[in-house]
């Protein structure tokens, strides 16, 4: 069994808009709150000041808890003029076009489908871009808000991210039997501000299965901590030796999650760190007596492209976030530790992100209809490239660790 759990492991990993407030959320000139007298930001030495502050989920007020659950929904419910969806639902159709893109420049044929969000060197810095702009859109509801971040290893968290409080329970419903190991429940979330009888109701043209393209419904579905990915808390040992990896190439996929590098250098591919997230919540079936063996995603975080209907996906993407500019400060800042060329199109340093790209690439449409009539209007003047992304703090927000947390409430408690 100890064999099987770990093939399984091994296979884990697999808006331009208009906002409530009349602002262009997507614009690339950052929205500046820095004026509001409610706004949370960080006072830092040098050119970085008044950055938005994202905290650890654990240390979040109730207060500050129902202000994002708030903000989240009402980008849910929240249709721009002249578009057929939420401001929230263009959110997972860009997440989705970013997985199927089609380049329509010279060089890349029209039937070429690439990935650019997953997989290669522009994970971080896409998700950089695409999760700040998410942030900027709740702030036009609430400049009070910034997006909290799971750290994996916290074992307090569970308690935290998953109760009716804040973003909801475990699915209910639907009992699955895994050989050797019992019984498990999960399926739609039933309870909290994200079940669907509390309107947290998902488009089922975007919400697809991947692989087969047929609709997997309006519900959020959650099998939380279901075997194979049931472990819990990520060891730090395995989040502090990915940090100490020198080169981009090796610690790029081993914090995405496709491979872990052991102390003597030994690469094991699997599901690790972000892409284990993904499972656990979510929850990850497989077919052993099929070679390969097959697996399959039972809820919407383990739908990669669908993945950001669940709102947890923001929490786990901003942990990534934060351990890359961790591994950015610890002597890996700037361009040189970001690959300059030898990528897919769209992952180089200088290359453009779609959507970000003036028009460069469009994604493939769904099995349910054209992906492009869904997607809000973009900026042919909105250009981002990885290099652009590189300084978190550029972007106008920094991270809320225990040690500057203390550092900060001494500096105010010695401030004559």
């Amino acid at each position: 069994m100890k064999l099987l759990l770990k093939s399984v492991k091994i296979l884990i990993y697999s808006l331009l808009i208009v906002s409530t407030c009349a602002i262009t959320v997507f614009a690339h000139d950052r929205i500046n709150y820095g004026q509001d007298k409610n706004y949370k930001y960080e006072n830092l030495p040098g050119q970085y000041t008044h950055l938005a502050v994202r905290k650890n989920v654990t240390d979040l007020t109730p207060a500050e808890k129902t202000a994002l659950v708030k903000a989240i929904k009402t980008l849910k419910t929240t249709i721009p003029a002249g578009s057929k969806l939420s401001i929230y639902d263009q959110f997972v159709a860009i997440h989705i076009g970013a997985t199927r893109l089609i380049h329509n420049h010279k060089g890349h044929s029209n039937a070429s489908v690439e990935e650019l969000a997953h997989e290669n060197a522009a994970f971080f810095p896409w998700h950089r871009e695409y999760i700040r702009r998410f942030e900027q859109a709740l702030q036009a509801v609430d400049p009070t808000v910034t997006l909290p971040y799971w750290d994996w290893t916290d074992a307090k968290a569970l308690d935290v991210i998953f109760n009716d409080d804040f973003l909801g329970s475990n699915g209910q419903g639907v009992t699955i039997k895994i050989p050797n190991q019992g019984s498990f429940t999960g399926g739609p979330v039933k309870s909290g501000a994200f079940a669907a009888a509390n309107g947290w109701v998902m488009n089922p043209v975007l919400n697809i299965d991947q692989d087969t393209g047929i609709s997997l419904g309006t519900s959020l579905v959650r099998f939380l901590q279901a075997p194979p990915a049931s472990d819990y808390p990520v060891p730090k040992k395995d989040v502090e030796r990915a940090l100490r990896l020198n080169d981009y190439s090796l610690f790029r996929p081993a914090l995405e999650g496709f491979i872990s590098v052991d102390e003597q250098g030994k690469v094991t591919p699997g599901g690790f760190l972000h892409n284990y997230i993904h499972g656990f919540v979510g929850g990850v079936q497989i077919d052993a007596s099929t070679r390969p063996v097959k697996f399959k995603g039972l809820g919407t975080m383990s739908n990669i492209p669908s993945s950001p209907y669940d709102p947890v996906f923001w929490l786990n993407h901003a942990n990534a976030d934060r351990l890359w500019a961790e591994w950015q400060e610890n002597g890996h800042q700037g361009s040189d530790f970001y690959p300059a060329d030898g990528q897919p199109y769209g992952h180089n340093l200088k290359d453009l992100m779609w959507p970000w790209d003036g028009g460069m690439s469009t994604p493939k449409a769904t099995a349910f209809g054209n992906l492009l009539s869904l997607l809000p209007n973009f900026d042919s003047d909105d250009l981002v490239r990885p290099i652009d992304v590189l300084n978190h703090r550029k972007l106008g927000y920094t991270y809320e660790t225990r040690d500057n947390q203390t550092q900060r409430r001494f500096y105010q408690w010695h401030k004559f």
